[in-house]
């Protein structure tokens, strides 16, 4: 009873959400007395959109936006009066000099009812900034009516603190409803990052937020001429981009496993199906869903004609500027499945960071994002802005429907506002970006594919190339860059990623114990991958080919692997563009290998630099064509590759990635596709022996498994003397 009583009190405390203008980024506050120590208590509890506390016994009031007027209704819960009576609370919301205090704790979202997971009363959570190397403590309180969940910090290395990832049943037990857990690790890698959910659906659903790690002294890169730019010097901002789905994750995720996502938009009472979309090289959108709107923070629409036709009403993110100034936006992918093309429209800007790792500044139109990435980018106001506001695009790269018609993107949009200019927001929006021409072509930045098709006014600077690279290597990691025949010290792994939810044909399988601490038991635990059970023949659904997926890497080698996208799983109208996300490491991307195009930009056959010649076979086990590539000889390897933790395998090609194991510990890999993960594409990494890794502390809890009583005689032993 006191943790509902707890609950309701925590709902009836508002929480600051809604407003109009996006938070700069600064500084979080250290702890008194201690500037080396950074503490947060994140309440993670369920949460109602479109909605506000209006006294303290948390009792709620339903409201609506509605864009004609720009203001924001309450609906009157008197049972006597019209379902829908209903009176306004906040007139010309979208005005700066709006009373908005009303709706200081509601969620706008998508501008619909629903319930999310939220942390301290808002989701995304707000944007932790710290400095780099400083001692973070996030306490995790769950509140949630019925789940467990853990917590990752997607970017940060753990260096030798591998306990403190958040992957569950492989790093920690999942926190239950009703208990608290504190993660305590060191800020060990700077730049953007962000914590999200990491068991089963907890992110798809809510349970995010932003995660800075700043350096002392920190300056970026100024392509403009002149001096660097200084942290606390030039305005920043973080934008979590999101694909908010229509069903919930949990019912996506059944009607997934059930093959029902035809019928995703509704079993009952809708005449409408779904069908997944591909994109523009013939392969599928990956883990792909029926989605109501593209948010950016906690702002969207679940109206693409009101969007399309009267963005100006809507209550969007809206990012400040002026006329001249240089401002750093901060880019991160939380997406359940879709890529996005981001456009400012009329403004161009310069890529100059890559999952937390600067890069030499490239000019670019547009920029690609897959789930769990993350780039810095540098935009320049307008010496004479022509409007007050300027559309920021977020198109999906949907192009196909399922039964290959052309089709128009999903779209969402935020607003770049110039707040020294006085003219009044319009609802010019230039969709159609005919700025893009084939005389005049747009640069696009990380394209999932080698190239457009000829036809498009885009052509591919993509972020594994030659023309994104980091500013610097590490003086310790030249050696193992280079193009060589290892002899000693090196492995490497060929792993074929394909269909939505394989690895090598295996599809993971989480261990219900943590295998730290039951090293011994782990056939108890846990399901071995079995290749007399699941064959090359086997089909693609076959149970027997769930198995908990792992690999050993010798503590101080260097790792090399190649990770492709091939045979019937990769192919065109099958294959998908996988994002794969590495915990416990950052890789150098030595080299990446697209498949084979016709004139339409249409995947034709795989790169043949791996020997996948009948795209009708799984093409798993497989290494490279030329043998003479073995061992670490692979030739045009880029001399200054980007340094990243989440890298995109293109349908029909391969990435080459390589690292030295140094941080022991048991870590994870995956497809940060949801479906896609919690499908099974995915596999754990054991860094080292179990006398290498770091200890967890002595009272770590680690009781997650199997319990099994004995006999109920001996359940009746008396175990104390209760006189005693």
């Amino acid at each position: 009873m006191l943790f509902y009583l707890a609950l309701l009190f925590l709902l009836a405390t508002p929480a600051s959400a809604w407003q109009k203008y996006a938070e700069e980024l600064k500084m979080s506050a250290h702890v008194p007395g201690n500037p080396d120590l950074y503490e947060f208590d994140l309440t993670v509890h369920h949460k109602q959109t479109m909605t506000r506390v209006k006294d303290e016994a948390g009792h709620l009031e339903i409201l609506d936006y509605k864009p004609a007027e720009r203001a924001f209704y309450a609906r009157n819960s008197d049972q006597l009066a019209p379902c829908f009576d209903e009176h306004v609370i906040v007139p010309d919301a979208l005005n700066s000099s709006a009373n908005t205090h009303f709706v200081d704790d509601v969620l706008t979202y998508n501008g619909l009812h629903t319930h999310v997971i939220a942390i301290n009363g808002r989701t995304p959570g707000k944007t932790i900034v710290v400095p780099h190397n400083a001692e973070v403590i996030m306490r995790v309180k769950n509140r949630l009516l019925t789940e467990s969940l853990t917590l990752h910090v997607h970017g940060l290395d753990k260096k030798d603190l591998w306990f403190t990832d958040g992957v569950a049943f492989i790093q920690q037990c999942p926190v239950a409803t009703g208990s608290n857990f504190a993660y305590r690790f060191i800020a060990d890698f700077p730049g953007t990052h962000w914590y999200h959910g990491h068991l089963m659906t907890d992110r798809g659903d809510g349970l995010a937020g932003g995660f800075v790690i700043i350096k002392e002294g920190e300056t970026y890169p100024n392509p403009f001429g002149g001096k660097r730019f200084q942290f606390g010097k030039i305005r920043q901002y973080y934008a979590l981009i999101q694909d908010f789905p229509v069903p919930s994750s949990v019912t996506t995720w059944y009607a997934h496993i059930g093959k029902a996502m035809k019928w995703l938009y509704g079993f009952d009472g809708h005449n409408q199906c779904w069908a997944p979309t591909r994109t523009f090289d013939g392969s599928n959108i990956g883990g792909s869903i029926p989605i109501s709107g593209i948010l950016v923070n906690d702002k969207g629409w679940h109206n693409q004609e009101d969007l399309k036709n009267n963005p100006s009403s809507l209550p969007l993110e809206t990012f400040r500027i002026k006329e001249g100034e240089e401002v750093i936006f901060r880019l991160v992918s939380g997406a359940v499945s879709q890529e996005f093309m981001i456009t400012i429209e009329d403004h161009d800007f310069y890529v100059i960071a890559a999952d937390g790792v600067e890069m030499k500044p490239q000019r670019v139109d547009k920029l690609v994002i897959f789930s769990g990435e993350r780039y810095d980018i540098l935009v320049k106001g307008k010496e004479k802005a022509e409007k007050k506001v300027y559309p920021i695009i977020i198109e999906t790269l949907e192009h196909f429907s399922w039964n290959w018609t052309t089709r128009k993107p999903f779209v969402g949009l935020a607003k770049l506002e110039y707040e020294d200019v006085k003219l009044v927001e319009d609802n010019r929006v230039d969709w159609v970006h005919s700025r893009c021409s084939q005389n005049s072509k747009c640069v696009v930045a990380n394209c999932p594919f080698k190239d457009f098709a000829p036809k498009f006014g885009y052509t591919c600077k993509n972020a594994h190339a030659h023309e994104l690279e980091s500013v610097e290597i590490d003086s310790n990691d030249k050696e193992i860059l280079k193009q060589k025949t290892f002899t000693e010290g090196y492995e490497e792994h060929f792993l074929n990623m394909h269909y939505d939810s394989h690895v090598n044909g295996w599809m993971f399988k989480l261990p219900r114990a943590m295998p730290y601490f039951n090293e011994d038991r782990m056939a108890q635990y846990s399901q071995w991958c079995d290749p007399s059970k699941c064959t090359p023949l086997s089909s693609r659904d076959d149970p027997n080919c769930h198995c908990f997926q792992h690999f050993n890497l010798t503590l101080g080698n260097v790792v090399q692997l190649v990770v492709y996208n091939m045979g019937d799983g990769g192919k065109l109208g099958k294959g998908y563009a996988h994002p794969l996300h590495i915990h416990g490491t950052h890789f150098y991307v030595m080299k990446t290998g697209y498949a084979n195009y016709d004139r339409d930009g249409m995947v034709t056959t795989m790169n043949s630099d791996i020997p996948c010649t009948d795209m009708n076979t799984k093409c798993n086990a497989l290494k490279w064509t030329n043998s003479s590539w073995l061992h670490g000889n692979v030739p045009d390897m880029h001399e200054n590759p980007a340094f990243r933790d989440t890298v995109v395998i293109p349908a029909g090609g391969y990435v080459v990635l390589r690292f030295r194991a140094t941080n022991a510990g048991w870590f994870f890999a995956h497809c940060h596709l949801e479906l896609h993960n919690m499908g099974g594409m995915a596999f754990a990494l054991k860094v080292g022996t179990q006398e290498q890794m770091a200890k967890p502390p002595r009272n770590f809890p680690h009781d997650c498994g199997d319990y099994e009583p004995g006999s109920v005689a001996h359940l009746r032993e008396k175990r104390y003397d209760i006189n005693m």
